[in-house]
């Protein structure tokens, strides 16, 4: 559930630089590279983390925590998020991707 809601709204941020008159104003900003990471890099993660819970148990015939597993969702779910979507507000206003030293408005969002 969690890859499915994150994938949905990087997609429809990539619906978001699909129209002309925006995609001029957020081409190389950190708003693509905030839909970057929500759609193929949390993607693959989630992917790669339910894969292991399916097949933890049929490898290596051991059951884990449930407990455990809801947790690292939760921490999981909830820091991604905090980390990944401020790249969004900082894309918006125009923070340029690449470059290293940026203007002081932006300070808060890094």
């Amino acid at each position: 559930m969690g890859f499915l809601f994150l994938f949905t709204f990087g997609g429809f941020t990539g619906l978001v630089l699909a129209s002309a008159a925006l995609d001029v104003s957020f081409h190389d900003s950190y708003f693509v590279v905030g839909h970057f990471h929500y759609v193929l890099s949390l993607g693959a993660v989630y992917s790669i983390f339910a894969g292991f819970y399916h097949w933890f148990t049929m490898i290596t015939g051991c059951f884990y925590n449930e407990i455990l597993g809801k947790i690292h969702f939760v921490t999981f779910f909830i820091s991604s998020n905090l980390i990944f979507f401020p790249m969004h507000l900082a894309g918006i206003p125009g923070h340029p991707r690449r470059i290293p030293d940026y203007p002081t408005i932006f300070y808060k969002l890094h």
